[in-house]
């Protein structure tokens, strides 16, 4: 039987998730979704926490348990690094679950879900009259309120990388048009965001004399 600290196992599994991972991403996009959680889901993970510490002393603890356990505390957190942290914890316990199903049967290979792109994505007003311009009948839907902050979010990771990818400056504008498509979403027009932007020049400076921080000794 192969030990837990054999070198390889975790490595195995984390190539595994990080596959699945590009292949969501592949699928789907960028995604952004409100958290969701917070302390009305306190009472759960209480529970949780019982029926692990019940299941440990009867000796009948499961995997199931402690997964249900880190899971609900995630899900009781609502303030950013108290959640990513809960999240990590949740995480890594199903990544070691993995590696004691792979100790008791055997690792095989995990399947990755196929796909050519994101099954939708937000675009520009004018692209279904381009497409149909050019010959192609583009089937397209109007996003729902919240969900439309939610794809523009997912937008603004989407051109970021792009010109993340290829410096080219002709990006910035596909930037800066979802910039103020969002702005938009908060109530502020281009003007406003100008005024907020050298507001915080003024106070905190721009980027102009290159200057890097160093974070550590």
């Amino acid at each position: 039987m192969e030990n837990v600290h054999t070198p390889g196992t975790l490595a195995r599994v984390l190539a595994d998730i990080a596959a699945e991972r590009d292949a969501q991403d592949r699928i789907w996009g960028v995604q952004e979704f409100p958290d969701g959680s917070g302390p009305e889901f306190r009472e759960h993970a209480e529970e949780a926490k019982r029926e692990c510490g019940t299941a440990w002393s009867r000796g009948e603890l499961t995997w199931r348990h402690i997964l249900a356990e880190e899971f609900f505390e995630a899900l009781a957190e609502s303030e950013p690094a108290a959640l990513r942290g809960e999240l990590v914890q949740t995480a890594a316990v199903a990544a070691k679950w993995i590696q004691s199903l792979d100790r008791r049967h055997g690792a095989t290979v995990h399947p990755t879900k196929e796909g050519d792109g994101p099954a939708e994505k937000l675009v520009r007003d004018r692209i279904p009259e381009i497409i149909r311009a050019a010959g192609g009948l583009p089937q397209t839907r109007v996003a729902g309120e919240g969900e439309y902050a939610a794809l523009l979010r997912a937008k603004l990771f989407e051109e970021a990388a792009e010109y993340a990818a290829s410096g080219d400056p002709a990006e910035l504008a596909d930037l800066l048009e979802v910039v103020h498509a969002l702005a938009a979403v908060h109530g502020l027009t281009p003007a406003d965001l100008e005024k907020q932007r050298a507001a915080k020049a003024a106070d905190r400076g721009t980027f102009t004399d290159r200057l890097v921080l160093h974070l550590r000794d």
